[in-house]
């Protein structure tokens, strides 16, 4: 993998969803209610989706592939309104949200590893001591707060 494969796809993503929690509580903490939020969210995402549309290259798509994209959104919306309403409602500092939730790399990993058979490619030694350390690092950073 190279420099700009780890930029754009690692770098980037991890930044910009950061901050996303960050502005998640701002936006909640300013009066916003989590169905107004995932609203104003979606409709970003729909604006920006339609600019790359135009300008990456026109619509390209299959019937499964849209379904996949649907059950993406389904999946994604759901979490994050959740984050969200931990965080209005129940009073769940981000600082706490983020790296519980941040853990997610462990369902995409064995997910993965099921759907794409992705098991042969793994180095079982590091990925074992992989999720150990991220179990470890969100159970630490969660418990940070006093």
């Amino acid at each position: 993998m190279n420099v700009k494969s780890l930029l754009i796809g690692g770098l980037l993503p991890t930044v910009l969803l950061g901050l996303g929690t960050v502005l998640m509580k701002l936006s909640i903490r300013e009066g916003s209610s989590v169905p107004n939020y995932l609203v104003q969210v979606g409709g970003t995402v729909l604006c920006v989706g339609l600019l790359a549309t135009v300008l990456g290259g026109g619509w390209v798509s299959s019937p499964r592939a849209h379904m996949f994209a649907v059950l993406m959104g389904l999946a994604w919306a759901t979490a994050i309104g959740s984050m969200a309403y931990a965080i209005s409602t129940l009073g769940v500092p981000g600082s706490i949200i983020a790296p519980l939730t941040n853990a997610n790399a462990l369902v995409a990993l064995a997910a993965s590893a099921l759907v794409f058979r992705e098991w042969d490619t793994l180095n079982g030694p590091r990925a074992l001591a992989g999720t150990l350390f991220i179990v470890l690092g969100a159970v630490v950073v969660a418990t940070a707060k006093d």
